[in-house]
């Protein structure tokens, strides 16, 4: 059973049940116990991962430890966080809680290396944005991959949008604060960059922006990508 820590932010964790809800119903999911069980826990009280990197912040670390040893006593077998940002701490997560743990940050590189990504933009938090840990993982897969984060400028409006993802602002597109517009002109200030591949390497922003098929680039979604593995490592157990 898997257990997940989200919470970061809450509709973030609610839109992956949906997304890994809906991808059984695509496979032909007909009945409650054709999906995969799960236990979710909104860590909302858990201090900010990211301005724990930017050193603005207590430690999410041992919040995250708190949680984890509750779900592993409530039975899941394997975990994963509902935060690109917290897999700053997996390693030390793994070890304290003793499960293992899904790796967001590696099955998204794994990802643009399957679709043949070369030059990619990333729109993530500002804490990874700082420590570049994106970078560990895509040169593990292939080093071929290049990334390419925001200017200062586009970085402000990624955040503005994270931030935005959990306020009324989200639902208001006449707003000039909406979501949406701000990755728009993110997106576009990385296709003036000559990039292949753009990722929404916040779960905050993937909640809010679902870009259809631009031309000329590949969008990838990391909420999406954990839904997937999600579901695709817990099918199985499904009963039919």
């Amino acid at each position: 059973m898997i257990g997940v820590i989200g919470g970061n932010g809450v509709a973030a964790t609610n839109k992956l049940c949906q997304l890994i809800e809906e991808m059984g119903v695509s496979n032909g999911a007909y009945r409650d116990a054709h999906h995969p069980e799960m236990i979710i826990w909104q860590a909302t009280q858990v201090p900010s991962r990211s301005m724990y990197l930017e050193g603005r912040g207590e430690s999410f670390i041992p919040g995250y430890v708190s949680i984890g040893k509750k779900l592993k006593e409530c039975g899941c077998t394997e975990l994963c966080m509902c935060c690109n940002t917290a897999h700053y701490a997996i390693d030390e997560l793994q070890e304290q809680i003793g499960l293992p743990f899904i790796n967001l940050l590696e099955e998204v590189a794994k990802e643009a290396n399957r679709l043949g990504a070369k030059r990619i933009g990333m729109m993530c938090s500002d804490g990874l944005r700082k420590i570049r840990l994106y970078d560990k993982w895509f040169e593990r897969v292939n080093d071929e991959m290049h990334l390419i984060y925001p200017i200062d400028e586009m970085q402000k409006l990624v955040t503005l949008g994270i931030c935005n993802a959990k306020n009324s602002k989200r639902v208001d597109p006449e707003d000039d604060e909406y979501p949406e517009k701000l990755y728009t002109k993110v997106c576009n200030h990385f296709l003036e960059q000559g990039v292949d591949c753009i990722i929404g390497g916040c779960t905050d922003i993937n909640a809010v922006f679902f870009p259809a098929e631009w031309k000329g680039f590949t969008y990838i979604d990391s909420l999406f990508v954990l839904s997937k593995v999600i579901y695709e490592k817990y099918h199985q157990n499904i009963q039919k």
